[in-house]
């Protein structure tokens, strides 16, 4: 551990100075601007944690309205919802969770299985977001709505 100079020591420079006439103000200056730049990263850090912030909110508002629209039967405006979702933020699975909820809701089991997919895909590329149940449920959604070898109702 360094020793603090003192005001009155001799400078750490080597001039014979006292330290207080040569190099304290140039060190102060120093320390100076070393905590000014750790004042601005810890400000920058805490603007971007709010950005983050609202965004999350924002989003968990979004993708709630569309379940309470499910809940509602409007299930027309719940699908739109689910699509802005989808386009809005292409970054999270909400969208396709969403959008499977709708369709379940109309009794569209494979596409409702698709989407699933699309969120398992998410899960899948992105495993240290997520919890493995997570991924677990929708796999087990994907079977029980379109079952491997079951006939296309399309057909």
């Amino acid at each position: 551990m360094a020793t603090k100079i003192g005001r009155n020591d001799p400078c750490h420079c080597g001039s014979g100075k006292k330290y207080k006439r040569c190099c304290l103000e140039e060190d102060q200056e120093g320390e100076r601007f070393v905590r000014e730049a750790a004042a601005a990263a810890l400000a920058a850090e805490q603007a971007e944690e709010d950005e983050f912030n609202e965004w999350s909110d924002k989003l968990d508002d979004e993708s709630n309205a569309v379940i309470d629209l499910i809940e509602a039967g409007k299930l027309d405006e719940a699908e739109q919802a689910a699509h802005e979702l989808i386009a809005n933020y292409p970054e999270v699975h909400d969208g396709y969770d969403r959008l499977g909820m709708v369709y379940e809701a109309r009794k569209e089991s494979k596409k409702a299985a698709d989407c699933y997919r699309k969120v398992v895909e998410f899960i899948e590329e992105n495993p240290t977001d997520y919890d493995p149940e997570m991924l677990a449920n929708f796999q087990r959604l994907v079977q029980e709505l379109d079952p491997p070898n079951s006939p296309d109702p399309a057909a």
